[in-house]
């Protein structure tokens, strides 16, 4: 079981996450923040835009989705389910989002002049709780399958 709840970890936090930066929610705040930052375009030089990603960044999002898939799995999920508690994996979840994200939207801020300094607590949080979505709604799909 705790390989299918690793794959539900990496399906659940794929669908949210493709689904949060492709939803126009998403893409007005981005844009709107980058027009109030003074920039009339997203990254500076450093930056890819999606369609002209090739393998190379295909695999990097691969491995993003898996290891954020195991460190979900790892962390919240299957202590939480040990432990018969959804609030360990909310916890367990949200500590790990907010550290995955903060790792890279500050070195992101530091070397991308175009990055808004406002996006940095709101990129942080945004994985916090795509993290804790992710986590609970496995261990409570667990909890609820172990009932029936």
């Amino acid at each position: 079981m705790q390989y299918v709840r690793f794959i539900a970890a990496f399906l659940v936090y794929t669908i949210i996450d493709v689904g949060w930066n492709l939803s126009p929610i998403a893409q007005g705040m981005y844009k709107n923040l980058y027009e109030a930052s003074g920039h009339d375009k997203m990254f500076d030089a450093y930056g890819k835009e999606m369609s002209l990603w090739g393998g190379g960044e295909i695999l990097a999002l691969l491995a993003f989705l898996l290891l954020i898939a195991f460190g979900n799995s790892y962390l919240a999920i299957e202590p939480a389910v040990r432990e018969n508690s959804l609030l360990k994996a909310a916890k367990n979840s949200f500590a790990l989002g907010i550290a995955a994200y903060a790792t890279y939207i500050v070195p992101i801020f530091l070397m991308i002049k175009t990055i808004p300094g406002i996006l940095v607590p709101i990129d942080i949080l945004i994985g916090g709780l795509l993290s804790l979505v992710t986590s609970t709604v496995v261990v409570a799909v667990t909890f609820r399958l172990k009932r029936s």
